[in-house]
Order: C-alpha cells, then structure tokens, then sequence
C-alpha cells in the first residue's frame, strides 16, 4: 500500500520512513489556509536521509511544492508533491495528497522555526481510539490505518487541547535544516 511506501517528506511525509500504520483526512486537516512567507519557506533543506527542495507556489494559501530525488530501479527519480498548510489554533497543520489509498490527505504537526522545519506526525493509536469511541468522525481500516472524516472547528480544538490525550508522535519528529536558497 503506497500509504506505508517511500513519501519522504512525512506523511507529512514520516509513516513513510517509519511504514508504520497512518492518519489520513478525506480532506485537508485546518480551519484556513496559512499564509507563508517564500524567503522563511523556500529553499534547499535537509533531513538526516534526504536533502529537499521548497517552493512556496500560492504564499497566501500557504501552497508549497517539494521536491527530491530518490533511486528507483537503479536509476534517479525527481519526486514532487503539493503541500497545504493550514491553520487551527496557533498550530500549522501540513497536508499531502496521497497518490494512493482511501483517504485523500496524509498530515501532520508542521513547525518553522528559524532555518528549521520540524514534523510531528499524527499517533495512530490515539486517533483510533478517539475514531472507535466517536469522539471523532472516521473509520480505521485493516491494518490499523484511520480515516477522518471532515472536521468541525470543534474536533481541531480537541486535538490542539489535548484533553483527549497526546495525538502527536512527540519523541521523534522529522526535522529540516535549511541549507540554502
């Protein structure tokens, strides 16, 4: 299943290094678009594995496009995805659309911080629970994948309080440090 394949930039692009199960939204995960800034977004970043390349391509939707190259088959293969970010509360959320899969939209906690981009990845147990008990609209699917369903400004308030629990990978984000323009 592509949902548990390579997407470096973490599912937000992470589940994809770690091919654990995911969280995924029928639609982007934020109340309003963010508007970002191209000289804090774009540029040439890297991760521990992966150098990356950001270009912001709506600043007031706060659109990016991000770019690498992986080998496949022996051969270099320029990958590129659209990011949205969005707004709930003081928190970024990030979407990618998923090439594959029920659920159109992986996501995660997004942070930019001075030449950094950190990524927290949503925690599939938490979701689950909260999905099971419904507490929050969705489905988990076999294998341990959970679907949202659209979410009310009320659901984004839950997850950014943290009364339910932590519904963040915490202990290990994915972080970008800026190398360039």
């Amino acid at each position: 299943m592509l949902l548990r394949s390579r997407v470096c930039w973490a599912v937000l692009l992470a589940a994809a290094i770690c091919g654990c199960a995911v969280v995924a939204s029928v639609e982007p995960v934020g109340e309003r678009p963010k508007e970002v800034s191209p000289d804090e977004w774009g540029g040439a970043w890297i991760h521990k594995d992966h150098p990356i390349k950001i270009k912001v391509t709506d600043p007031r939707k706060g659109v990016l496009q991000v770019a690498w190259v992986e080998e496949k088959g022996g051969s270099f293969v320029l990958e590129s995805y659209q990011i949205e970010l969005r707004e709930a509360g003081a928190w970024t959320l990030g979407n990618v659309k998923a090439r594959e899969g029920s659920a159109p939209y992986l996501w995660g906690l997004v942070k930019n911080d001075h030449g950094q981009i950190i990524i927290w990845t949503p925690a599939p147990e938490y979701f689950k629970k909260l999905v099971q008990t419904g507490v929050l609209p969705g489905q988990v699917e076999k294998g341990g994948d959970v679907v949202l369903e659209k979410l009310t400004s009320e659901h984004l308030n839950l997850m950014i309080s943290e009364d339910k629990g932590v519904g963040f990978d915490w202990k290990q984000p994915l972080v970008f440090f800026r190398v360039g323009k």
